[in-house]
């Protein structure tokens, strides 16, 4: 059924035909397409619904039915956003904190053929969560820049100024409450930056050990439609050593943390249920290579080190997601073998 044209289809094959088939099959099509789409009418839901059935039993059904789905959401949510990327990256590190207390994190954030579809339209170049630096305790974690700089205090900071457009344009600084954000003011005259790279560094975020088998690593939600998203994670060889990574994707809430993947393989309420595959990384420079994305590998080589990490030794992972869907929040988990 899955494999069936749409009735609009049906009538195009059944036009451009005309030329090749006798007279009556011609019409035999037509009067079956009609058919076809009335028995689809009573459905409610329609073939949509139909489809949705099928994919449940049907893997090929469900991955050709969600990419169409997904493809469809790019081109809607950029309309009613105002804005799109090309590519999207993410890249985060696990390291030992300098104390060797805690694990820190560091994080590239890759924004490749950004562009504002609506000039008018508000930008979010970047947001920063963080205490004010007089809250900010000694072993609490923050988000500071890759030198070190504590809290959200110069946003302009966490930019890697030789790996975006230049010039940039003036941004403006918007603070509510923990959040801090860059942003590009719905102004016509300013161009977005069709290419904007950052860097930062979490201090302490995540045991040295391990507090449960399934541990709650990272969370993202992906506020700008793009055609493709690539999200590594690298584990420095001295951490975790048996961890292995999880993705689930969820719909937006409070304390994303706590849901954890279930034991019982059994979807929580707020899961979407998308396809992931996660790729092994080789070990070296090359694995930070991505097709289509230039100077990728010169980027993480300038942050680690920057950071202190240029001949720290990681095993990685990535996710490559070809039109993800917007506003759903990616999270990654690590599995510990049982103690």
């Amino acid at each position: 059924m899955h494999l069936v044209p749409s009735p609009g289809g049906l009538r195009i094959f059944a036009k451009l035909a005309v030329r090749y088939a006798d007279p009556t099959s011609i019409r035999n099509l037509l009067m079956t397409t009609e058919r076809f789409e009335s028995l689809l009418d009573t459905v409610p839901g329609g073939r949509a619904s139909i489809d949705a059935q099928i994919a449940e039993s049907s893997n090929v059904a469900l991955l050709k039915r969600e990419h169409i789905a997904k493809q469809a959401s790019f081109k809607s949510m950029s309309f009613l956003l105002g804005h799109f990327c090309d590519v999207l990256t993410t890249t985060l590190f696990l390291v030992p904190s300098p104390d060797g207390g805690r694990i820190d994190g560091i994080e590239i954030q890759r924004r490749i053929g950004l562009r504002r579809m609506r000039p008018s339209t508000p930008l979010v170049l970047i947001g920063i969560w963080g205490d004010p630096d007089d809250a900010v305790t000694e072993n609490a974690i923050s988000f500071d820049t890759l030198d070190g700089q504590r809290g959200a205090g110069n946003p302009e900071a966490f930019l890697l100024s030789a790996f975006c457009t230049q010039p940039l344009p003036k941004l403006d600084v918007i603070r509510e409450g923990e959040m801090t954000a860059l942003v590009l003011a719905g102004d016509p005259t300013l161009h977005a930056p069709s290419q904007l790279t950052s860097g930062m560094r979490i201090r302490n975020a995540w045991p040295l050990e391990p507090q449960s088998q399934i541990q709650s690593l990272r969370g993202y939600v992906l506020h700008t439609p793009c055609r493709q998203v690539v999200r590594d994670v690298y584990i420095a060889e001295s951490l975790y050593p048996d961890a292995t990574p999880q993705v689930s994707f969820v719909l937006p809430g409070p304390r994303p943390s706590m849901r954890t993947p279930r034991e019982d393989g059994g979807r929580h309420y707020s899961e979407v249920d998308l396809d992931r595959s996660i790729e092994n990384r080789p070990a070296g420079l090359q694995s930070h290579d991505i097709p289509g994305v230039v100077n990728h590998s010169a980027v993480v080589r300038h942050v680690l080190e920057r950071t202190g990490h240029g001949l720290t030794r990681f095993r990685g992972w990535r996710l490559t997601m070809t039109y993800p869907v917007p506003l759903v929040e990616t999270l990654w988990f690590l599995r510990h073998p049982p103690r």
